[in-house]
């Protein structure tokens, strides 16, 4: 019965976010567990003494009033929710019941299991926008939903020939989706879209920066990866930086990450707001780590 009133309450606010049927019933049980526990014992937004996180709460977190400016975006979301185009996929992460060997997927499914929920790419939208971040790294296009999302918070603040957004999808058919979308929606001038595996490709794209405003690690969901691309990209990271990882609580391995990742020397801050983490390098601020709802 609890799994059955988690998912329909997690079904309800992000519709086709999360399947619970892809995963196993211990990684259901790690999930529920810690979602529960997250929603008690989160803070209360009126009891925040952080001035930093409540202006971040407020701001970028809190669902804001004015969502037309998503319409285009969202309208893509429903395409790509609806289609039936058939495209080749392999799994080259963690976490997944399909095939590791090359099969073939309709996009209406990959949508369903894989895109980010409106409600979580507009608070990364609305953090890109507010703090005016241009040098960003996105592990894991997908289909092209979140880096449209970001690539549009970037758009806002800068002409194209001034920003460094670089994201990458192991997966030539599932990029080339995720091109079409960042045509539609007159972005691909700000995106940098390259096809390789992360643990490929990753060291030669963090060369090409010379710091980080925003990592954002949204794919192969082991703790063994998360921890080395926290640590290949944290020499990168300045005082206004924030990376960002995904599902966090996806796995005792992503759990174990994210609590290692809060204990590293250089991580001041963090929000965790379940569904994805935030870790701040801010040294103005006192050293707080907190947990936010965002339903």
């Amino acid at each position: 019965m609890i799994y059955y009133c988690c998912e329909l309450f997690i079904g309800n606010i992000f519709t086709g976010s999360f399947t619970f049927e892809k995963i196993s019933n211990n990684l259901k049980l790690h999930y529920l567990k810690n979602f529960i526990r997250h929603y008690l014992t989160a803070t209360l937004i009126d009891v925040l003494h952080s001035p930093f996180v409540f202006d971040l709460y407020q701001t970028a977190i809190k669902k804001q009033k004015n969502s037309s400016k998503f319409n285009l975006i969202e309208n893509n979301r429903a395409k790509l929710l609806n289609s039936q185009e058939i495209v080749s996929y392999y799994d080259l992460g963690a976490g997944s019941n399909l095939l590791s060997t090359e099969t073939k997927k309709v996009v209406k499914h990959l949508a369903k299991a894989h895109l980010k929920p409106a409600r979580i790419a507009q608070i990364i939208y609305q953090i890109v926008l507010k703090y005016k971040y241009k040098n960003v790294i996105e592990l894991g296009t997908s289909l092209g939903i979140t880096a449209s999302y970001i690539a549009s918070a970037i758009k806002e603040n800068y002409p194209f020939n001034e920003t460094n957004f670089t994201t990458i999808e192991g997966i030539h058919d599932v990029r080339n989706v995720a091109l079409k979308q960042f045509e539609i929606l007159n972005l691909s001038k700000f995106v940098n879209s390259i096809e390789r595996n992360f643990n490929e490709k990753l060291d030669e794209v963090l060369n090409n920066y010379q710091n980080l405003d925003v990592f954002f690690v949204d794919g192969n969901h082991t703790y063994e990866a998360t921890i080395d691309y926290f640590n290949k990209a944290l020499p990168l990271a300045h005082n206004d930086s924030v990376f960002i990882f995904d599902d966090i609580y996806w796995s005792p391995g992503m759990t174990k990450a994210w609590e290692e990742i809060k204990q590293n020397k250089n991580v001041l801050q963090t929000v965790d707001l379940f569904f994805i983490g935030l870790v701040f390098f801010r040294s103005e601020q006192k050293s707080q780590h907190f947990k936010l709802r965002v339903i």
